[in-house]
């Protein structure tokens, strides 16, 4: 522990273990340690830094198993000797009500809320590092006196973001393992939110089922606030679920994910209440073609570049831009990373990636209107050694 945070209740390594409830053997947690010193000794560094906050624990989660509630957390990563967890999300001032129990690493740093005290927590965990060269993921994570703290080391600082995502990008077996059971609860929420989609059933309606199902089902969480939209609103894709009931004729978005153990599936499906009619179906087929066909390019060796490219080309044949000229948005090949965050590789918008073995992303061929509706249809994908499987297997037409 670092000197100086006091608590009532001990959150001493002996103290936390006895709760320790993790998804995997800790060995998995030791390779992935192990992985990443391979890629630091790569890029000739003394020690990681690695970031995260309540709005995107993921780097950290996949590190430690522990995610900051209302706060942010670092792993420090010396090129020997074990790993330091430092946070400032402490809940009522004591660690052990705050997830202290949650990670594997027994170096736990806790600090008070303030940026210079957070920056000293994590100085003083790098203590052994001097003028040497230390990597960093998250750094926009860090406010201005982190810095002021973090600037007396004397080191050289370089970001290794990209570096590291590209390592956790390829998922582990028993990562995957996970992924799909996280894949079948988000599934199992969605069959049910379906089946509750009928005229005079309210967006909230809707939700509560969901959610129900998705706890029932066994997860700890939902990855992401529940998207039900229809009506005036349904050309908007991203809202939350109100009273409005659902009438005939309307097309219904539907986007929801579970969580377990920090990690997260992503699902989406378009309903039509009573049938679609011809326009809705056009549309609605559009974004279906193209879901197929970029599913069956998915393998191991293809860039998503390729993908980008033949989306947009099945976009062009469609004639939707110019037929909805300025209400439409659409994006036929969009693709984020789905495991312990969203915002890694790969993702359109980021770096070109070569697809390889294990590794997982929600695929959403999209269109929404506004004064129309969304179509989307959208599963987990995980890359196999021959194709692409899909983690959140469900009927896709509703319409």
């Amino acid at each position: 522990m670092s000197p100086g945070y006091r608590s009532e209740v001990p959150y001493d390594w002996k103290t936390r273990r006895k709760y320790l409830d993790l998804p995997f053997p800790v060995s998995e947690y030791e390779s992935r340690v192990a992985r990443t010193r391979k890629a630091m000794e790569r890029a000739g560094l003394d020690a990681l830094l690695v970031i995260g906050d309540s709005g995107d624990p993921g780097d950290v989660v996949y590190l430690s198993n522990f995610s900051p509630f209302g706060g942010r957390a670092a792993v420090i990563l010396p090129s020997e000797g074990g790993p330091t967890l430092v946070t400032d999300a402490i809940l009522h001032g004591e660690p052990m009500n705050s997830y202290a129990w949650a990670t594997w690493i027994e170096d736990f740093v806790a600090a008070r809320r303030s940026g210079d005290e957070f920056g000293a927590a994590i100085r003083w965990a790098l203590r052994s590092v001097s003028a040497g060269r230390v990597g960093i993921v998250g750094r926009e994570k860090m406010r201005v006196p982190v810095w002021s703290e973090l600037d007396k080391l004397g080191v050289e600082w370089t970001d290794f973001w990209f570096e590291f995502t590209a390592m956790k990008s390829i998922r582990s077996s028993r990562e995957v393992l996970l992924l799909r059971e996280v894949g079948r609860i988000t599934a199992a929420a969605m069959a049910a939110a379906v089946e509750a989609a009928r005229a005079g059933s309210s967006e909230s309606d809707i939700a509560s089922v969901a959610t129900a199902a998705m706890l029932s089902e066994g997860a700890h969480d939902r990855a992401f606030s529940t998207i039900i939209n229809s009506g005036p609103r349904g050309g908007l894709k991203h809202s939350y679920p109100t009273g409005r009931k659902l009438r005939k004729g309307d097309m219904v978005y539907l986007d929801m994910g579970a969580m377990k153990y920090g990690y997260q599936s992503d699902m989406s499906r378009t309903v039509v209440v009573g049938g679609a009619k011809r326009e809705q179906r056009q549309v609605l087929d559009v974004v279906e073609h193209a879901f197929d066909t970029l599913t069956g390019m998915m393998r191991p060796g293809v860039r998503t570049s390729t993908l980008v490219a033949r989306g947009e080309e099945i976009a062009r044949r469609s004639g939707l831009r110019k037929k909805y000229r300025g209400r439409i948005y659409l994006g036929l090949s969009v693709h984020h990373a789905i495991a312990t965050s969203f915002f890694e590789v790969p993702s359109l918008g980021l770096a070109d990636t070569v697809l390889r073995p294990n590794m997982s992303f929600a695929f959403e061929p999209m269109a929404h209107i506004l004064d129309f509706g969304t179509a989307v249809i959208e599963d987990c994908i995980l890359i196999t050694e021959t194709g692409a499987e899909s983690l959140t297997p469900y009927e896709r037409i509703h319409w």
